[in-house]
C-alpha cells in the first residue's frame, strides 16, 4: 500500500465531463425547445408533472455527496449504527406526507411559507421563515458542493477550488435557464449515475473479499456492526433512540413541510398523485442509503487490517471511499470516472433543487408584492427569477470554500439542515395541528426555537470535543507496505491517537454543546411548539372558525363539524322539551303558566331562540320563526 494518484483515462473523462454536459444540455433544451416563459413553468413545471420523476427528484434533493462520502467515513470510523436511519426513513417519510400533505397540497402553494401568512395572518412570520430557509439552504449547499470536490481531489489531484467553481457554475447555469422541469429531468439522470457508481463500489468490494459473508464477518470482528443501542442519553452521539427520534424529526420536516418538498408535490396535478409520490419516496431513499451503507462496510472490510488513515495516506475519514475507488477501480477504464460522476451527480441534484427553491421563495415571498415587479410582463418576471437562481449559485460557490473548515461533512450538513428545519417544522405543527395558537405564539416560538438550536449547534461545532473513533488496525499490513513507511514512527503515532483522552464537558451549560447532532431538529421543533403554545395561552387563544378550517389538518374540521352537529341536535331536544313543559303547564298548572307567560316581558308566551319545527302533543307541526312568541 502506498500513496496513490492516478491520471484519468479517456473513458473516465468522457463519463465525467459527459455527466456535466448532459446536465447543461438538459437545461438548454428546456430553455430553448420547451420554452419556460412564465414563473409557473420555471417554479412548479406548470403543475402537470409525472409521479415517478418527481419521486426521484425528491430522492435526489436530500441524498447527496455528503451522504455518500459522510456515511462511508462515519461507518469506517465509528461503526454502522447510523444505518438504522434506513428504517427511520421508511417510517417518517411517508408519515410526513400523511400529516402535512392534506393541508398544504389543497392550497396549491409555490412558496411553502405562504401558508404561514394565510394561517396566522402575519406577513412578518412568513418573512422570518423565508430568511431562515434561505440561510439554511445556502449554507447546506456549500457543504454539498464541497464534498464531491474533496473526493475528486483525493482521486485525481484536481484542486478543490477549481472543481468547486466548475461544478457550482454548471449547476447554477442549467437550473437558472431550464427551470423546474430541467431540475427534475437532471435529477432523474443524476440518480441513475449515482446508483451506478455505488453499485460499482459494492460489486468490486464483494468480488475482492469473496462475498458479503466475509465482508460482514470482518466488519463484525472489528466492532463495526453493533446495532440496537437503546441507552436513554441525548448526549450520546449515536444511539438507536437518538437516531429514531432525532433523524425521524428531520425526515418529517424534510418530507413534510420543507420548501423543496412542498414545491415538488404541489407541481403534481392531483392529491392522489402527490400522495403516491410521497409513498414511493421512502423506499427510494432507503434503497440509496442501503447501497451507501454497503459501500461503507465494504471499504472498511478492505482496510480493516491496514488502515490508510494511520499510515497517513488519507487525511480525513470522508476521503476513504475515494481512496478505495482509486486503488480498486482504476484498473477498469471508466469506473473511476463513473464514481466521480456519481459524487458530482449527488451534488448537482441537491444544488439545482436548492437554487430553484431559493428563487421561488424570494420571488413569491418578497419580490412579487413589490408594485414594480408585479407590473412586469410574465416574460420579464421569469427573467428576474432566472437571474436570482444564478446569483444564488454564485453565493453557493463562496459558501463551499467556507465548508472546507468543517471537521466532518456529515455532521456539518446535519447540523446546518437540522438546525433550521426543526423550528420551521415546529411552526407548521403549530399551524396545522394546534388550532388555538395565534400569530404571536408562532412568531416568538419560531425565534426562540432558532435561537436555542443555533446556540447549541454552533457551540457544538466550535467547542464540543471531537468524537473518538473506534480502533484502527495496522497489524495486517504487508512487508511490501512497510517498505514505504517508518514502522516505528507509525506505531508511535497510532498509540498517541488511541491513548489520547477524550475531552469532556460535564458542566452546564457547556454540556449542552455535546448533545447529539442527530437531535437538533427534534430539539428545535419541540422548543418552538412549547413556546408557541405558552405564548398563545397568555396572549389569547385563536378560535377554530369555518374560515380557519382550510389551514388546519382536515381532522380538526371534521371534529368541529361533528361537535356543531351534536350541539344543534342537543338544542333541538332542549327546545322540544321546553315546548312540552310549556304546553303541560298551560293545561294543568295555571299558576306556572302565568309565571311562564311573563318570561321576557311577553304576556302572551315565551320566545323561542332558533327556528325549528316543533311537534306539539297532538302531532301538529309549527314553523316558528326566530323571536316569534309561542
Amino acid at each position: 500500500m502506498e500513496a496513490l494518484t492516478t491520471t484519468l483515462s479517456i473513458v473516465d473523462y468522457i463519463v465525467l465531463i459527459g455527466t456535466i454536459l448532459i446536465s447543461i444540455f438538459i437545461g438548454i433544451y428546456y430553455a430553448i425547445v420547451q420554452r419556460q416563459t412564465t414563473n409557473n413553468d420555471l417554479l412548479v413545471g406548470g403543475r402537470n408533472m409525472s409521479v415517478i420523476p418527481v419521486s426521484l427528484s425528491l430522492l435526489a434533493t436530500y441524498v447527496s455527496a455528503t451522504i455518500i462520502l459522510g456515511w462511508t467515513g462515519e461507518i469506517y470510523s465509528n461503526g454502522a449504527i447510523i444505518a438504522e436511519i434506513i428504517v427511520v426513513a421508511l417510517v417518517f417519510i411517508p408519515l410526513g406526507g400523511i400529516l402535512f400533505l392534506p393541508t398544504l397540497f389543497k392550497l396549491r402553494l409555490t412558496s411553502a411559507y405562504e401558508y404561514l401568512e394565510l394561517r396566522f395572518k402575519s406577513r412578518l412570520l412568513r418573512l422570518i421563515a423565508t430568511i431562515t430557509f434561505t440561510a439554511q439552504i445556502i449554507l447546506y449547499m456549500g457543504v454539498v458542493l464541497y464534498a464531491p470536490c474533496l473526493g475528486l481531489e483525493a482521486i485525481t489531484g484536481f484542486p478543490v477550488y477549481l472543481t468547486v467553481i466548475v461544478v457550482g457554475a454548471s449547476g447554477a447555469l442549467y437550473t437558472s435557464i431550464g427551470g423546474y422541469k430541467a431540475v427534475v429531468a437532471t435529477d432523474v439522470f443524476q440518480m441513475i449515475i449515482m446508483f451506478g457508481g455505488l453499485l460499482a463500489v459494492v460489486i468490486q468490494g464483494w468480488s475482492k473479499l469473496g462475498g458479503i459473508e466475509n465482508i460482514l464477518d470482518i466488519a463484525g470482528k472489528h466492532g463495526r456492526l453493533e446495532f440496537l443501542k437503546f441507552e436513554v442519553d441525548p448526549f450520546l452521539r449515536h444511539s438507536s433512540l437518538n437516531i429514531f427520534f432525532g433523524q425521524g424529526a428531520m425526515w418529517l420536516s424534510a418530507y413534510g413541510c420543507h420548501q423543496t418538498t412542498v414545491q415538488r408535490y404541489c407541481s403534481l396535478s392531483s392529491y392522489k398523485k402527490a400522495l403516491i409520490s410521497m409513498l414511493l419516496t421512502g423506499p427510494l431513499v432507503a434503497s440509496a442509503m442501503f447501497l451507501t451503507v454497503l459501500a461503507g462496510i465494504v471499504v472498511f472490510a478492505n482496510y480493516a487490517g491496514c488502515d490508510p488513515i494511520t499510515l497517513g495516506l488519507v487525511n480525513k475519514k470522508d476521503q476513504m471511499l475515494p481512496y478505495f475507488v482509486l486503488e480498486n477501480l482504476s484498473s477498469t477504464p471508466g469506473l473511476v470516472g463513473l464514481f466521480t460522476a456519481c459524487l458530482l451527480s449527488g451534488a448537482l441534484s441537491t444544488i439545482s433543487s436548492g437554487l430553484n427553491s431559493l428563487a421561488a421563495v424570494l420571488w413569491e415571498d418578497v419580490l412579487k408584492d413589490i408594485p414594480y415587479c408585479r407590473s412586469l410582463s410574465e416574460n420579464n418576471q421569469a427573467l428576474i427569477v432566472k437571474i436570482i437562481g444564478f446569483v444564488y449559485g454564485l453565493l453557493t460557490i463562496g459558501m463551499a470554500f467556507v465548508a472546507g473548515s468543517f471537521s466532518g461533512i456529515l455532521a456539518a450538513s446535519l447540523v446546518i439542515f437540522g438546525g433550521a428545519s426543526g423550528p420551521i417544522c415546529g411552526t407548521f405543527i403549530l399551524g396545522i395541528f394546534i388550532p388555538f395558537v395565534n400569530k404571536y405564539g408562532a412568531i416568538i416560538g419560531l425565534l426562540v426555537g432558532e435561537l436555542i438550536i443555533f446556540w447549541i449547534g454552533i457551540g457544538g461545532l466550535l467547542w464540543a470535543p471531537k468524537p473518538q473513533p473506534l480502533e484502527y488496525s495496522i497489524d495486517e499490513c504487508s512487508n511490501e507496505t512497510w517498505n514505504f513507511f517508518n514502522r516505528t514512527q507509525i506505531i508511535m503515532n497510532q498509540n498517541i491517537i488511541t491513548t489520547t483522552p477524550t475531552q469532556t464537558m460535564n458542566q452546564w451549560p457547556d454540556k449542552l454543546y455535546t448533545i447529539s447532532y442527530l437531535l437538533y431538529t427534534l430539539v428545535g421543533a419541540i422548543s418552538t411548539v412549547i413556546v408557541g403554545v405558552l405564548v398563545s395561552l397568555v396572549t389569547g387563544r385563536s378560535r377554530l372558525t369555518e374560515e380557519m378550517e382550510e389551514f388546519v389538518h382536515p381532522c380538526f374540521g371534521y371534529i368541529r363539524r361533528k361537535i356543531q352537529k351534536l350541539k344543534r341536535e342537543n338544542d333541538y331536544k332542549l327546545t322540544d322539551l321546553s315546548n312540552y313543559e310549556i304546553s303541560k303547564n298551560r293545561s294543568g298548572n295555571p299558576k306556572h303558566s302565568k309565571t311562564s307567560s311573563k318570561v321576557n316581558g311577553n304576556q302572551n308566551g315565551i320566545y323561542i331562540k332558533r327556528n325549528s319545527n316543533i311537534s306539539t302533543k297532538n302531532g301538529s307541526n309549527n314553523n316558528i320563526p326566530k323571536g316569534t312568541p309561542c
